[in-house]
């Protein structure tokens, strides 16, 4: 698996961000693919919630970390679910739902269980990807971006980077709201990051590229 390294710079807004992002791939990718695997992340606070409804009308209620539900639990929030008209279905892992303007009265219940509401179900665009393609042109991750306020999102582009003899699972990897941690990103937030992944084939000379890069950079990270 690749290694993902933060570039350790303040980034106050998710345009602001992307454009960095952007920067990194022109200064340091030889190539790089279109936009990979744009996704919305987990709602984790109110405000996310409210403006998520803006553009997804379903989504699902899960435990962090792909727990399964204590199955006491998960009766009495099927029920509290039930009653607001919004289940769609599920099973252990999950309570399908439709976004319904109730579910701001439950946050109480979310944050003590440990839930998160995770996205997308039907989505209305900029966020709705092509049938059937995993990446977006650039042109689509710009309205995206302007359009994710405080929801979580991140994407990747696949590129070969300068100087690394091996372009397997090398790129930019971009986090709106959000930070990696272990193979995936993890709610936060407030705080966007970008990361260098220099693939899974450059670790003998991963020390020496990253320091002839200049930039500030944290720890090794286990990445895509």
């Amino acid at each position: 698996m690749s290694m993902l390294y933060q570039v350790l710079e303040p980034l106050p807004d998710a345009v602001g961000a992307l454009g960095r992002a952007r920067e990194l791939l022109g200064e340091f990718a030889e190539w790089a693919d279109e936009p990979y695997s744009p996704e919305i992340g987990p709602v984790v606070t109110v405000e996310q919630f409210h403006y998520a409804r803006r553009y997804f009308g379903e989504a699902v209620f899960a435990c962090r970390d792909g727990r399964r539900f204590p199955p006491e639990r998960l009766v009495e929030f099927r029920s509290v679910i039930d009653r607001t008209g919004g289940l769609r279905g599920g099973d252990d892992y999950g309570v399908e739902v439709e976004l319904r303007p109730e579910f701001a009265e439950l946050w109480p219940l979310v944050e003590k269980w440990e839930l998160e509401l995770n996205l997308p179900g039907w989505s209305v665009p900029p966020f709705r990807v092509r049938p059937d393609d995993e990446s977006c042109t650039e042109a689509e991750l710009d309205l995206m971006v302007e359009a994710v306020g405080p929801l979580g999102f991140d994407v990747a582009w696949d590129g070969a980077l300068r100087g690394l003899p091996s372009s397997k699972l090398c790129g930019v990897q971009l986090c709106l709201n959000s930070v990696w941690d272990v193979q995936c990103t993890e709610p936060a937030p407030g705080t966007h990051a970008v990361y260098l992944s220099i693939g899974t084939r450059n670790r003998d000379v991963a020390e020496e590229w990253l320091s002839r890069t200049g930039l500030s950079l944290g720890p090794a990270l286990v990445g895509w």
